[in-house]
């Protein structure tokens, strides 16, 4: 009997230490909360990206003349029919044609985000 108590005490003890169980589970939150940051914390330019990026979404090859997040490929650029962006040229397109319509309003100081 003193055997079968010791073989669950000791099963018990693995079982708790494991990665996947309970205990381990609740205290994963807390970390995560730790590294996340929260989207005011941004600048605004980096919040207005993010807000774009999150609504207009990647478009897909069969959206032409749209590629990354919304541009619309004009005559003499280099994107090609068929062909979908990575995540970071359409991020950085995305970065260079919201820096131009800011600066296309840039008399109007913090609103000019909102209108770009």
């Amino acid at each position: 009997m003193k055997k079968l108590l010791i073989l669950f005490v000791a099963l018990f003890s693995i079982v708790g230490t494991m990665p996947g169980n309970a205990a381990s589970q609740r205290t994963a939150p807390a970390r995560e909360q730790k590294t996340k940051r929260n989207i005011m914390e941004l600048p605004l330019f980096e919040r207005a990206v993010l807000i774009i990026k999150k609504f207009e979404t990647l478009h897909k090859p069969n959206h032409w003349p749209y590629v990354g997040y919304g541009h619309q490929v004009q005559p003499g650029e280099p994107y090609l029919r068929g062909v979908q962006l990575t995540e970071a040229q359409a991020d950085a397109l995305l970065r260079k044609d919201y820096a131009k319509f800011c600066s296309m309003y840039e008399k109007y100081g913090k609103d000019k985000v909102l209108l770009s």
